[in-house]
């Protein structure tokens, strides 16, 4: 009996010891998009074996990233645990956010803003919200940044959208799709992000007649139950794509490159011509480091907006205190890099 004791006891420390040594991993999402540039540069740094994350993050700790077409996909792996972090809109945070009753989601950091317009073709008739009335507005994903901007926008011009139709049909189709829709005339217009902004205004004959400039495109956002279960590897993550970003702004020749090359390689094809991902690129505006106040303050404003829109547009039926999803927002201090 002793020595079947002694045995148990060898077996659960050798148990303990391997769980010890299995590496945390950290589940990133992102989209093949340039308002996810700090994304794609790790990607393809990784790819280059310059994995820029990696000496960042507290030893045993792995990245795997995930790809999403559009937010509310990457929200719904969020919320079900299948990633940890994603780069997404503020649209569909603040839809999980309602959805889970503010337990469930966090945002950690802004990332980006603008690089997102409504592109008409040229010399289209169509230049108001009321001239839209009877035609066809195709979005990323319903729900989505893009598709909550379309619904707003079309609603100030008094016409009723509602989910499936209305007065004008907004669309949702993943941007592969919505280019070939535009390109077809199967649209009248799409509300996109880059590099499908530039794209379709350089290959498919179209204009920009509106475009959110100053609107936040990128947060990094984050479950409470990976903050609860990994939250040294978090924040880890958070200050490395700060410092990424940082070295990104600062120049961005290697940016474009890094984007461009990365796009190729997800989308298994040749990278985009330099002429597209270059006035891209120029169209969205990068977070840089912020007073801890005035961010909070900011953001608040923004996802009160985004969760206004929302309920406007039928896409919420509830309302959530905005407080909670910025409670674990990561200051961008200066670090150094290891």
């Amino acid at each position: 009996m002793s020595a079947m004791r002694s045995l148990i006891l060898a077996l659960l420390a050798v148990s303990s010891l391997v769980a010890a040594e299995q590496p945390v991993v950290l589940r990133v999402g992102f989209f093949p998009n340039l308002t996810h540039a700090p994304a794609l540069a790790a990607r393809q740094l990784e790819r280059e074996g310059k994995d820029f994350h990696q000496p960042n993050l507290p030893v045993g700790v792995k990245l795997e990233w995930r790809s999403f077409n559009a937010g509310p996909s990457a929200m719904e792996a969020l919320v079900a645990g299948a990633i940890d972090i994603t780069y997404v809109g503020a649209s569909p945070v603040i839809n999980a956010h309602v959805r889970t009753k503010g337990r469930t989601i966090r945002v950690l950091a802004p990332v980006a803003s603008g690089g997102n317009a409504l592109v008409v073709r040229k010399e289209s008739p169509l230049r108001t919200p009321a001239d839209f009335r009877g035609h066809r507005i195709a979005t990323p994903q319903l729900g989505n940044t893009q598709d909550v901007d379309a619904r707003v926008w079309l609603r100030s011009g008094g016409l009723n959208v509602t989910i499936a139709g209305g007065d004008a049909q907004v669309l949702p189709a993943q941007n592969a799709e919505l280019i070939a829709l535009f390109r077809r005339g199967d649209v009248d217009a799409a509300w996109t992000v880059e590099p499908w902004v530039t794209r379709l205004v350089d290959d498919f004959g179209g204009e920009v007649l509106v475009e959110n400039r100053d609107s936040i495109i990128t947060v990094l956002a984050a479950s409470q139950k990976a903050l609860d279960a990994k939250g040294e590897a978090v924040t880890a993550f958070v200050r490395s794509h700060y410092l990424l970003r940082d070295r990104l702004s600062a120049d961005p020749v290697l940016l474009e490159r890094l984007s461009r090359e990365a796009l190729g390689a997800e989308s298994r094809s040749a990278a985009p011509k330099a002429e597209l991902i270059a006035p891209a690129l120029r169209r969205i505006r990068w977070d840089q480091p912020e007073e801890p106040a005035l961010r909070l303050r900011r953001l608040t404003d923004a996802f009160a907006k985004a969760q206004s829109d929302s309920r406007a547009c039928g896409l919420l039926a509830g309302e959530t205190p905005v407080a909670p999803l910025l409670q674990a927002l990561v200051d961008d201090l200066p670090v150094a890099r290891k």
